[in-house]
């Protein structure tokens, strides 16, 4: 113990920041996974169905009233205006509020009918454009952090409104009659307080809400990237939307409860892939490919790893966290989680493209990968049911990957390769192979756990080559 912890204290805050990132968001995502058995008790399917819809629609919404410019314009601002960033953030902030304040007006005088629409009553999509409008401010503060390699506060907040947020909610909506709309309204007061908090923080530091040369360059870049969003969000949500309308709800319901199990450990892997953003436009910025690269490399075959060992014990995660009645949707689960290692093999990709903007790119890998989703979904859910979607989705993800790849290497002026395109073809074949294997063997757990403890003893016989790993991702 006293080992593992001097080489966490001589770990640099580049290598940390991963670490805790990950935890950090496997907590926040844990303690929400944890407290949804409780939302579903005490509240009926009608009053969780609207904070479903109401979830539905600001994922749309989102999209058009912020640009998600906490995102992939961020980024890039961080390095183009890299003495100025605290300026930058702050007229950020007057352009999320001032595409909110027009967003909200055209709403406001169509109410009525928008209200109908959407099947939300008014203060319920009055509490939307609020939470739409002061979320941001965590992501430009949070994003601001990770390019420091400042992980404490982030850490600190994020697991105040992880612990905040559901016990406010399970408070009041225990007390109170209109349970949806309650939930709803407590949760975006808690957002609203501690967001808020960071909001007044970033407008004080920057002190000015308009640069006319920072809003040009953001809508330029956002505006373009709207469709990319787009389609993610329907390549996101179309598995679930057509088992339910060609198989069924309660297949609908297996499949989403097993696709949450899975998006927990995604959430581990996008934190670190938004920590090593910095570090990768830093590389990128010196055209040091060849680091880049070791680390890359190493972060897939540890990622690669991590997944094999959750697809060994899939099915018992499932029937812990999950009623008998949804253990039949163990047969997606190896699928699901092998397309998490292409989705992260594509954000590597996907880095290399946002840090020299070209954002069109994106857009046309992201909407072919969604069509190829919906086109096989429709096609293969007809055949084999709703199991089919799992293998739809890691075909989507491969497809995705390899426009992104195509795309990266367009961009590239220099005929060094950024990385090392033989060891990714061998690592996604292997887990194509391990994955095909694992579904096998779902069947017989002695089996499964006999080759999970392999697994964990050729890791201790092979400990020298991967704390090797590990100290070239720490350097």
């Amino acid at each position: 113990m006293k080992q593992l912890l001097d080489k966490y204290k001589a770990m640099s805050p580049v290598a940390k920041a991963p670490i805790w990132y990950a935890i950090c968001s496997m907590i926040q995502y844990g303690i929400s996974f944890i407290t949804l058995p409780i939302f579903t008790e005490i509240m009926t399917t009608e009053q969780y169905g609207l904070f479903t819809v109401y979830q539905s629609w600001m994922s749309i919404m989102v999209v058009f009233t912020t640009l998600n410019l906490q995102y992939g314009v961020l980024n890039n601002a961080m390095v183009k205006y890299e003495d100025k960033r605290d300026e930058f953030i702050s007229s950020m902030i007057g352009l999320v509020v001032t595409l909110n304040l027009i967003f909200f007006v055209v709403f406001w005088l169509l109410r009525s009918r928008l209200s109908e629409l959407l099947g939300m009553p008014v203060c319920v999509i009055v509490a939307m454009f609020v939470e739409m409008a002061m979320t941001p401010a965590f992501g430009f503060w949070s994003g601001k952090k990770r390019f420091e390699y400042r992980y404490r506060e982030v850490i600190a907040f994020t697991l105040v409104l992880a612990i905040l947020s559901p016990v406010v909610g399970v408070l009041t909506v225990m007390n109170t009659e209109d349970k949806g709309v309650t939930k709803i309204i407590a949760n975006v007061v808690v957002l609203a307080v501690l967001y808020g908090f960071l909001f007044s923080i970033l407008i004080a530091r920057g002190k000015k809400l308009y640069v006319k040369e920072y809003w040009k360059y953001a809508l330029s870049f956002g505006v373009s990237l709207i469709p990319y969003y787009l389609s993610q969000m329907i390549f996101n949500q179309s598995d679930r939307i057509m088992i339910d309308k060609m198989v069924g709800k309660d297949k609908a319901a297996i499949y989403g409860v097993v696709y949450g199990c899975a998006m927990v450990v995604n959430f581990a892997i996008s934190s670190i892939n938004n920590a090593f953003v910095p570090w990768t436009y830093e590389r990128l910025k010196d055209k040091n490919y060849k680091k880049l690269n070791q680390v890359a490399m190493a972060l897939c075959a540890f990622i690669g790893g991590i997944l094999i060992m959750v697809m060994l014990v899939s099915p018992e995660i499932i029937r812990i966290m999950a009623a008998d009645e949804y253990y039949e949707g163990i047969w997606t689960m190896p699928s699901i989680t092998c397309s998490l290692f292409f989705l992260f093999v594509s954000q590597l990709f996907i880095n290399v493209v946002f840090y020299y903007e070209k954002k069109n790119y994106l857009v046309w890998g992201s909407v072919l990968a969604a069509v190829a989703n919906i086109v096989l979904n429709y096609i293969l859910i007809k055949i084999f049911g709703y199991v089919a979607a799992g293998y739809t989705t890691l075909i989507a993800y491969i497809i995705f990957a390899l426009c992104n790849y195509v795309f990266m290497n367009k961009m590239n002026d220099t005929p060094e390769q950024i990385y090392d395109t033989k060891i990714i073809i061998w690592l996604s074949l292997l887990m194509i192979i391990v994955t095909v294997v694992i579904t096998f063997l779902y069947s017989y757990i002695i089996i499964r756990y006999v080759v999970l403890l392999a697994i964990l003893i050729a890791c201790v016989l092979m400990r020298k080559k991967i704390f090797g790993v590990i100290k070239t991702i720490k350097e």
